[in-house]
């Protein structure tokens, strides 16, 4: 748009001048026409004896003669509206006879054909002109939409590119610049598939390093007789053990992210107890609402409902676990975090927590490396991690906010 823009700007100015002097060779072609014609008249006029040119088909003049004690009219077949410059254009022409005196001959001719043409050529340059120019425009428009085919299929297939899972693109048939950018893509598409194989390779092999000394680490804690130590020493050993479980848990984070880049993840499906995997898990965070000064509060809807589920056992504890390690964390101190097992036309889990911030698009907390802004722990994993185990289990997880609570909802498809 800018470069026909530019375009027709410079063809106005060229097509401006163009009619200026076509317009000043109208006028002197028409001036000179004028001239000739009167001089003509002029010419074949005489006194001794007196012979006056008969007019042609539309030659309008008036020949006088003055010899100085009289003028005299010859001939006159002027229009009376002669005057009206839009329509005539009239010249006066003299000449002085040997006899004496002088003889004019007031020559006019229509000048509606003059104007005529005049308005022709304004149509011409400026009407039709542009209307060529834009018949052009969209002409070249089209042409360019044909011959950019090729780029807009490259951009289209580029962004299908999954880069968890990344497919070179076809390249065309003709080896043109189209065929050189997709080999450019392609080339680049297999740096970037090496270099996320590479980093994954990495996070897998550090993760099961770093899993057997975290693990001996926790054990060590957990079982350390803490019956001898003052009130002082138990805190900062329960302290560390959070720490350790926290660090545990970002590794085992990093490990199932390993296995989710590198498609590894096998569901082994079997019957689960749903209300008994809650209460198992909830056991394990004790400690931890303890020291944030919280509390649970485990409801199930019925009360005798069947809460059994066929799911992976390892991936569902995963899922539960970040849950209920999220509404801790993001939780308010002195507060209540609400868990409900329902049975109604699907089976699922809701955890919940008072909060002090406003969310406004809580479902975005899903994507990876997403984690709430007044909080540094952890790297944003664990709601990511819960929704692909999540659509592995046949499982919905949905997150949502109301009056000043957040909620997490999974809930399984199967009945």
């Amino acid at each position: 748009m800018l470069f026909n823009s530019l375009l027709f700007l410079c063809v106005s100015v060229i097509v401006y001048s163009l009619y200026k002097n076509a317009k000043t060779e109208l006028d002197k072609s028409f001036a000179l026409q004028l001239k000739s014609s009167a001089y003509n008249i002029l010419q074949r006029t005489d006194i001794d004896p007196i012979a006056v040119p008969l007019p042609k088909n539309g030659e309008f003049f008036r020949i006088i003669y003055d010899n100085k004690a009289k003028k005299s009219q010859l001939f006159d077949n002027l229009p009376k509206n002669v005057s009206d410059k839009e329509k005539w254009r009239l010249i006066s022409v003299k000449k002085y006879p040997e006899n004496g005196g002088s003889i004019s001959v007031d020559f006019a001719l229509s000048a509606e054909q003059y104007y005529s043409g005049i308005q022709k050529l304004k149509r011409l340059l400026y009407i039709y002109l542009p209307v060529a120019f834009l018949v052009a425009f969209l002409g070249g428009y089209l042409l360019s939409w044909f011959l950019l085919r090729p780029l807009r299929r490259i951009i289209s297939n580029a962004n299908k590119v999954d880069l968890e899972h990344i497919k070179l693109l076809s390249e065309p048939r003709s080896k043109d610049e189209f065929y050189h950018l997709t080999d450019a893509l392609n080339r680049m598409l297999l740096r970037i598939d090496e270099q996320a194989k590479q980093q994954t390779t990495f996070f897998t092999m550090a993760s099961h390093e770093l899993r057997t000394p975290i693990s001996n680490m926790l054990t060590e804690l957990q079982v350390f007789n803490q019956d001898f130590l003052d009130l002082d020493a138990k805190k900062l050993l329960d302290n560390q053990e959070l720490e350790v479980k926290r660090t545990k848990g970002l590794v085992d984070n990093f490990l199932w992210m390993s296995q989710i880049k590198s498609s590894n993840i096998l569901t082994k499906k079997s019957k689960i107890d749903l209300a008994e995997m809650v209460l198992e898990l909830s056991e394990g965070f004790r400690k931890q609402l303890t020291i944030n000064h919280q509390r649970f509060k485990i409801d199930f809807s019925p009360v005798d409902g069947d809460f059994s589920i066929s799911a992976d056992k390892n991936q569902v504890e995963v899922i539960i676990k970040n849950l209920i390690s999220n509404s801790i964390k993001y939780g308010e101190t002195n507060t209540t975090i609400d868990i409900k097992i329902f049975q109604n036309q699907k089976k699922g889990i809701i955890v919940s927590n008072s909060i002090s911030q406003i969310i406004t698009d809580p479902e975005k907390l899903k994507g990876q490396f997403l984690r709430d802004s007044s909080h540094k722990e952890g790297f944003g994993l664990g709601l990511w991690i819960s929704e692909i185990l999540s659509e592995k289990n046949n499982a919905r997880l949905s997150l949502d906010t109301l009056d000043k609570r957040f909620y997490a909802m999974l809930q399984f498809d199967e009945f």
